[in-house]
């Protein structure tokens, strides 16, 4: 009889992560200290699913904003290492040093190669969301029919939902960093190691299109049993929702070239989120509202944030003793970028238009000079009941990005007037100026990967993924502010991490090809 050690472990590691959201009655143990046999698990899992899954789902939820595999100041959680791939690009600017924090990134230096620290952050963050998904999965009793609502199933419904959102989730970033893009020479290119079960042995890499068809049956599959379930769009903005599965969905769809199936994905959350942010919620908000187009995101707590080096501490610069605050570690936008916004476009205040502004750190007393084209986008003031400005709320997806989305699969499947149309119903609420676009083809691609970078600019990593996925290279020179021009980065190889060597390739002895 198997026992299930592993579960009962990560009940207890949830519970230890996250002290709210859990606690010691739902871990039904035995006195004796015996742990349960699978079949005893199972049955709790069908008399009452809340008491053995929601522990496990919290956990899962949470894991976004976790500790990363390695855990140093400038990798804290997924926010930041994402934070990390926006600096290699062309459109973030690591405008003021502290130190050697961000340098290597911001830099290009030792990232990709298979002996560097950054290939194995995030191929063990990654895949330890790939875990947590499994854990749940394996608790749902293969027996037990999910078909169909019948008013007793809806929720392992939900439960089994959340858990496909997340795996697909984990993988898309997997497919996005190791290997080169679906549409330019990764289709037929190995993946990733490809883990639907948590006991599975060492596996050798699958080929890129079945893991990406694996992405693309669990998003819509989650899709489905939220809908099912009741679940489609809840009011929490931290839960994993519908929604969230459909951004998921729509991103995996884009990437692989499936327009129709995107368009659709993201129509169906613009249906969800009609209400984007105004332009006082916009330029003021730090970026830290979990309302209006907000799909997911974190709710601030001091005692889960990741304080001074969380994403806010290192992209608000009023966060004292931030990083990214009161520290210096300031970063801006390529004046490259800033020129093409329209000076009727709001969204051109999230960045310094004056030789510099003076701002005041209410603790010290110091006040500091910040200079034009430093990013404000994500400058919060301390929240009521928090002793400082790195505690806030953060997004990690929103309906602004679905629009684009839907815009760009509109526009690449030759549908030139939805695309512009598309388009017009975001660029239009950012800039009352702006008339809808006559541009076709090429040129109506290149408008929405313009608005695309200026509306996610500092957000989630998209420069990197969006240029690596449009086989664009990063090129500084002629920029007028990047300080640090010395690079080049060509695709599909320099955007493509190589497995790990020490927590991978030397432990799995079935990998037989590495990335070049």
């Amino acid at each position: 009889m198997k026992r299930v050690t592993q579960h009962i472990a990560f009940y207890v590691m949830g519970i230890g992560m996250l002290a709210t959201g859990a606690c010691s009655s739902q871990l039904d143990i035995d006195p004796t200290g015996n742990v349960l046999t699978e079949e005893a698990v199972q049955e709790l899992v069908r008399k009452d699913p809340d008491q053995v899954l929601e522990p496990m789902l919290n956990v899962m939820e949470a894991s976004i904003n976790m500790y990363t595999y390695s855990n140093s100041v400038d990798s804290r959680n997924f926010p930041v290492i994402n934070l990390l791939l926006s600096l290699k690009g062309n459109d973030m600017v690591l405008a003021n040093r502290n130190g050697g924090w961000l340098v290597s990134d911001y830099e290009l230096r030792a990232y990709r190669e298979q002996s560097t620290a950054r290939v194995a952050l995030y191929w063990g963050t990654l895949y330890k969301y790939v875990y947590y998904a499994n854990e749940i999965l394996g608790l749902i009793p293969a027996d037990v029919d999910l078909s169909a609502a019948d008013g007793a199933n809806e929720k392992l419904m939900r439960y089994k939902a959340a858990a496909l959102t997340m795996r697909a989730y984990a993988y898309t970033y997997l497919m996005w960093l190791y290997q080169d893009d679906y549409l330019h020479g990764g289709k037929d290119k190995p993946g990733v190691p490809l883990h639907l079960d948590n006991n599975d042995p060492f596996k050798d890499r699958a080929p890129s299109e079945t893991v990406w068809n694996q992405i693309l049956a669990d998003a819509t599959e989650a899709v489905r049993l939220f809908n099912a379930a009741g679940y489609y769009r809840t009011d929490d903005r931290t839960d994993i929702d519908g929604t969230v599965a459909e951004v998921v969905l729509a991103r995996a769809a884009l990437t692989t070239g499936n327009w129709e199936t995107a368009s659709a994905a993201a129509g169906r959350v613009m249906d969800a989120y009609p209400t984007l942010m105004d332009q006082v919620q916009y330029t003021t908000s730090g970026m830290t509202l979990l309302d209006n187009e907000t799909i997911f995101g974190y709710a601030v707590d001091a005692n889960s944030s990741k304080g001074t080096s969380s994403f806010v501490g290192w992209m608000n610069p009023w966060g004292e003793g931030g990083y990214g605050g009161s520290q210096g570690s300031w970063v801006a936008i390529d004046q490259r970028l800033y020129d093409q916004i329209a000076e009727t476009d709001y969204r051109k205040l999230n960045f310094v238009g004056e030789d510099y502004i003076e701002f005041t750190y209410p603790a010290s007393g110091t006040t500091i000079q910040y200079p034009k084209y430093n990013s404000t986008k994500f400058a919060a003031t301390t929240l009521e009941g928090m002793t400082t400005a790195y505690y806030q709320n953060e997004i990690y997806m929103r309906a602004s990005e679905m629009i684009l989305v839907k815009a760009e699969a509109e526009a690449r499947s030759g549908n030139d007037a939805a695309a512009q149309q598309t388009l017009f119903e975001l660029v239009s609420k950012r800039d009352p100026a702006y008339v809808k676009s006559i541009q076709t083809g090429d040129a109506l691609f290149e408008e929405i990967q313009l608005h695309r970078r200026i509306e996610l600019w500092g957000e989630g990593g998209f420069e990197f993924y969006d240029n690596k996925r449009w086989n664009l290279p990063v090129d500084r020179n002629g920029s007028p502010n990047h300080p640090y021009k010395d690079v080049v980065l060509t695709p599909q190889k320099d955007y493509t991490f190589q497995l790990p060597l020490e927590s991978e390739l030397l432990l799995n002895p079935n990998i037989t090809e590495q990335n070049p």
